[in-house]
């Protein structure tokens, strides 16, 4: 526990008797008369309201010549600010105190006493540090120097210090299987980052959709707001994995066996097509399955963007891959 300097002037409480023009009456607990220069009293912005009530004060050691106690109550209250810091500082505190204005370098902050705030040290503020001047800020002290009259604080340490305190906490809240909101930040090769406000977690391209894409950003864009489902949670590499698809209900749900449909061809390869039917379901019309007449070349049969009449003959729905025929489809009412 911090300790008061030495050479401080001893500071008690004082009943308040009376507020004058050029002086304020005091009494001590002992019952002995004290005064406090009305000046030295409205420096210390105690108001005039306050008659009857206690208030701080120092003695000092000066005389007067009534014979009652010369006090300080300004220097009582930078005395009690003073120790106030030094016991935030050595116990990790914070105080909250009002921004006085903008100088060079930082702001100043009336703590009882001015502290300063560099700009290193102010943290995260929306429209521009100006707007702290005249607002009450929470600090911590980072360091102190009683007699060099210096005291500088932090407002970016106790951002950080609230940021893993939610942090914490929201490891803690989150764990497999949970549905969430968040909101896309950025979009590579292999996946999406989404902000799960405070945590991101990664949504790797394969649980991005249950369709076929050729890169994430046509799936999803950086700013859209996306419902994922927690499929891992590692707190020592804090990691989150993710999936966008798997909160989504899948495709082959609403399809059966045998069913037949109007699809679009989504792409011709080698060895058949991928035609994506009503529902959005993909499947894969082999080159067999393509025409009664035999060919050599899928291409040849159907072109991407060419609507298909085809039969589901089966599907997967771990491995989601699904087979479908156009030539049985023929047979089909």
């Amino acid at each position: 526990m911090a300790e008061r300097e030495d050479h401080d002037p001893a500071v008690v409480d004082v009943h308040l008797v009376a507020v004058g023009d050029r002086e304020v009456e005091v009494r001590l607990a002992d019952g002995r008369p004290g005064v406090v220069a009305r000046a030295d009293f409205d420096k210390a912005g105690l108001g005039t309201d306050r008659v009857g009530t206690s208030i701080r004060a120092a003695t000092l050691t000066r005389d007067d010549p009534k014979g009652r106690v010369a006090m300080s109550a300004a220097w009582a209250v930078q005395s009690d600010a003073w120790h106030a810091a030094e016991q935030a500082k050595a116990d990790h505190l914070t105080l909250t105190g009002r921004v006085v204005k903008q100088i060079k370098g930082g702001l100043l902050v009336d703590l009882g006493v001015r502290a300063f705030l560099p700009h290193s040290m102010i943290g995260e503020v929306a429209g521009g540090v100006e707007k702290l001047v005249g607002t009450d800020v929470e600090v911590l002290v980072h360091e102190i120097d009683r007699s060099g009259d210096r005291l500088v604080v932090s407002r970016r340490d106790v951002q950080r210090r609230e940021r893993r305190a939610e942090e914490k906490a929201a490891w803690s809240a989150v764990s497999k299987g949970q549905r969430r909101s968040g909101r896309v930040v950025a979009v590579e090769d292999y996946g999406a980052k989404v902000d799960l406000d405070p945590l991101r977690g990664l949504v790797h391209r394969s649980e991005l959709s249950w369709s076929h894409f050729d890169h994430p950003s046509e799936v999803v864009k950086v700013g859209d707001q996306v419902e994922v489902v927690v499929l891992d949670v590692n707190k020592s590499r804090r990691r989150i994995g993710l999936s966008l698809r798997q909160a989504s209900a899948h495709p082959f749900d609403a399809i059966e066996v045998g069913q037949v449909c109007t699809g679009t061809v989504l792409r011709v390869v080698e060895y058949g097509a991928f035609v994506r039917i009503e529902g959005g379901a993909e499947g894969l019309v082999h080159l067999s399955e393509l025409s009664e007449m035999p060919a050599s070349r899928a291409d040849h049969l159907v072109a991407p963007g060419e609507e298909v009449r085809v039969k589901v003959l089966s599907f997967d729905r771990e491995r989601n891959r699904m087979a479908l025929s156009a030539r049985q489809a023929l047979y089909e009412p």
